[in-house]
């Protein structure tokens, strides 16, 4: 059987982390070690998983690193052939790790993806992702049939996947992303390197959604959007080639004024600065950009328009 680690970062997790390990330890084929990186949590949650699980492999944060440098900190501890990433609000069904290592067939294969629920009522219905897409303008659109198994998505999500150990550590988390679209952007490494990202339904989980972001709907959207908005601009700068790159832009600079309109709207004057934030990443990210041997990986990305990005904008708001 093939072997895993499982990779969670914890912040303020006090009130979930136990339900959480316990699932992990639950399941029918255990992990060889889980590591927990704690972004320095300010409530009882470090005490909890020292008193009730002290085979935990914990690392306590000297300060919130955000969620893709702790991750990278974190998975540095793992020698398995492969990991499971998993945030802190999740279940695991008993069989869900067990059916992500079968579900690596091929050796092309890096990231797949289980089938992730709303919510931990286990008899819920409601998906939370079954894999993502990505848009040759750089957005990340979540999956939400309960469709086939594939092996040719373009995006994952990032709040339960198992990929490959060798992998992910070459193309690991960008250090430069506080929080939000790091799945986006180790997917374009992924694609560049000619590897697949899939999704597999006979792995299953059960997710709280966005426990670590604010509870209030406004102040969660404009907490997500601030992030997710101005890391997607640096990737573009880092991956996109020029022709694309500008392509591009019309649909994230129309992205761009809807959601500070929406700031300046419920009195998120601070925020705004996103405006040239975006514009910094951008630049910044092209100083990095580095032309692949080929472009094949963008004919993987899925075409859209305006109307496919107001859908998003939709489910972001409702």
């Amino acid at each position: 059987m093939k072997k895993y680690d499982v990779v969670i970062v914890n912040y303020n997790g006090e009130k979930i982390i136990s339900d959480c390990l316990r699932s992990v330890y639950a399941s029918s084929v255990q992990p060889v070690q889980v590591i927990i990186y704690d972004n320095c949590s300010k409530d009882g949650s470090v005490a909890l998983i020292k008193k009730e699980f002290p085979k935990v492999v914990l690392i306590e944060g000297k300060k919130n690193l955000g969620f893709g440098r702790a991750n990278n900190k974190a998975m540095k501890h793992s020698e398995s052939e492969f990991i499971l990433f998993m945030n802190n609000d999740l279940l695991l069904s008993r069989d869900c790790s067990e059916m992500l290592l079968k579900s690596f067939m091929e050796e092309e294969l890096a990231i797949m993806n289980p089938l992730i629920y709303k919510g931990w009522e286990k008899s819920g219905t409601e998906v939370y992702s079954f894999g993502s897409e990505m848009s040759t303008s750089g957005f990340a659109y979540g999956l939400f049939d309960i469709g086939e198994n594939r092996t040719n998505l373009s995006c994952f999500s990032g709040a339960c996947f198992m990929a490959r150990a060798q992998v992910i550590k070459r193309n690991r988390f960008e250090d430069n992303f506080f929080l939000y679209y790091e799945e986006p952007d180790i997917s374009a490494r992924v694609l560049m390197d000619g590897l697949k990202i899939g999704r597999y339904k006979e792995a299953t989980c059960y997710h709280l959604e966005n426990y670590s972001s604010p509870k209030k709907k406004a102040e969660g959207i404009v907490f997500r959007q601030f992030y997710a908005i101005q890391n997607r601009w640096y990737m573009l700068g880092k991956f996109w080639p020029l022709p694309l790159l500008v392509l591009a832009m019309p649909l994230n600079l129309f992205h761009l004024f809807y959601n500070v309109s929406f700031f300046l709207a419920h009195g998120k004057f601070k925020e705004t600065r996103l405006l040239y934030l975006s514009l910094f990443n951008l630049v910044q990210g092209r100083k990095r950009y580095q032309p692949a041997s080929n472009h094949k990986w963008t004919k993987r990305l899925r075409t859209t328009g305006l109307h496919d990005l107001i859908s998003l904008q939709k489910k972001v708001y409702k």
